[in-house]
């Protein structure tokens, strides 16, 4: 009884064995071969059993590297190096499934030289090194190819390798460091016979800091960068390609509205926004700068200059050489358009200077609010096309139309229609009048 009973259990334990008995080395390397292999390694050590969540199951696996031709024609002697697994069904015998590659890696393509790549990386510093670092660096000192690159070829047509990148940099609202940074950086190409793309991806693998350096916040949002003085010699130049715009020594508040009104209805819409950008407050550029836009500023010059300009119809064809004024207060005035069922509305401020025995001097008018109200629909544009030469203004308005009208301006809520167009003749007088009476 017990010699049987000691069979049944040893026959028990050979087939749990057998159920679980692993695929060897040399069924591994025969299941994984190809016809185009070159040479193939398994990972030193053992199959080892995985669970695989995927398929609530468990699975042999071992990893192998495979080199395959790279069938580059500009590089006949390039390699691709597969970096993978093999994966098994338990059983017995064990039974192979598939084989899952983890990576893949290029061999015999050469890289650019250290000379060539920093120039390229010089070039395109802001893709180089992250928009975000780049406005924050206040005097780059040097960039080199790290003593071990880690040079990888990912693809015929991309590339990452390692970097030091030394540089001043603001670390916080109140300090700035000099940082060391090591860096992967990844470079493109779109044929294997193209110049790398100025597009790259950066990694910062480690950054240490030191001489860390305190300042007050205002004199950090003061101080340049690399990225604030690239943005202001781009932001120069383009107001420098709108034109020269010639800007009155304005003495009356209503001088600057009625040359405002002169230059919508008479120049360009270049003129405009050249004359515009020269004219706004200071809280519309970015702190130390006279043309680098905020978000806040660039709305209201891009609102502006579409809706007079861009439209369907344009100012000088809505409003009058001598419009009605719709509201006047200090350094403040609405005028209407031509039918009076739209208008501007526009405010200033008095800015700059320079004191002088406790004085303010030398201060000149700044725009601080300027919307373009402008008549939209076909049916409101039909209206003031339909008006004989000559007629649309005459008088400085014509009467208010006692329909709906459909505008659009720079913002805030549509003007309300009025009644009574006689009224607001006797009360609003043009602008030219405005302009001549002191």
């Amino acid at each position: 009884m017990r010699t049987r009973l000691a069979l049944l259990l040893a026959a028990i334990c050979l087939s749990v064995l057998a159920a679980y008995a692993q695929p060897t080395d040399a069924q591994i390397l025969k299941d994984i071969a190809s016809p185009k292999q070159l040479k193939v390694e398994l990972v030193k050590g053992t199959t080892k059993k995985v669970w695989s969540d995927t398929h609530a199951q468990w699975f042999w696996e071992r990893g192998a590297t495979i080199w395959l031709p790279a069938d580059v024609p500009e590089f006949p002697n390039a390699k691709v190096v597969v970096y993978g697994f093999a994966r098994y069904h338990t059983g017995n015998p064990p039974s192979y499934r598939e084989w899952k590659t983890s990576l893949n890696e290029y061999e015999g393509i050469p890289a650019p030289t250290k000379e060539e790549i920093l120039v390229h990386a010089r070039k395109y510093l802001k893709n180089f090194v992250g928009e975000h670092r780049y406005n924050r660096i206040v005097d780059l000192k040097s960039i080199a190819v790290a003593a071990d690159p880690k040079t990888v070829w990912h693809t015929p047509l991309s590339f990452s390798m390692e970097f030091e990148v030394v540089a001043d940099v603001i670390i916080s609202d109140v300090e700035v460091a000099t940082e060391s940074t090591r860096q992967e950086t990844r470079f493109y190409r779109e044929k294997v016979s193209d110049p790398w793309r100025s597009f790259m991806v950066t990694v910062e693998r480690d950054v240490r800091h030191e001489n860390k350096r305190s300042y007050s916040p205002e004199d950090i949002r003061a101080m340049e960068t690399i990225g604030s003085r690239e943005a202001e010699a781009e932001a120069q130049a383009a107001l420098a390609a709108l034109g020269d715009v010639t800007i009155p020594e304005f003495s009356r508040d209503v001088d600057v509205f009625m040359h405002t009104h002169k230059v919508l209805r008479e120049g360009t819409a270049a003129q405009f926004e050249a004359y515009l950008i020269r004219m706004l407050a200071p809280v519309f550029f970015v702190e130390g700068s006279s043309t680098r836009l905020t978000p806040q500023g660039a709305d209201l010059v891009n609102k502006a200059v579409n809706n007079a300009f861009k439209g369907k119809s344009t100012y000088a064809q809505q409003y009058c050489p001598d419009p009605g004024v719709k509201h006047q207060q200090e350094n403040g005035m609405e005028w209407w358009n031509a039918t009076q069922d739209a208008h501007v509305r526009m405010a200033l401020t008095k800015a700059g200077g320079a004191w002088k025995n406790g004085q303010k001097t030398g201060e000149t008018y700044k725009i601080t609010a300027l919307e373009v109200w402008m008549l939209t629909s076909a049916d409101d544009i039909a209206r003031i096309n339909s008006y004989e030469p000559g007629m649309l203004c005459k008088g400085n308005s014509a009467p208010v139309s006692s329909g709906s009208s459909n505008t659009t301006n720079q913002g805030g809520t549509a003007p309300q229609q009025q009644s009574g167009g006689s009224d607001i003749l006797k009360q609003g007088r043009g602008l030219l009048n405005k302009l001549t009476t002191p």
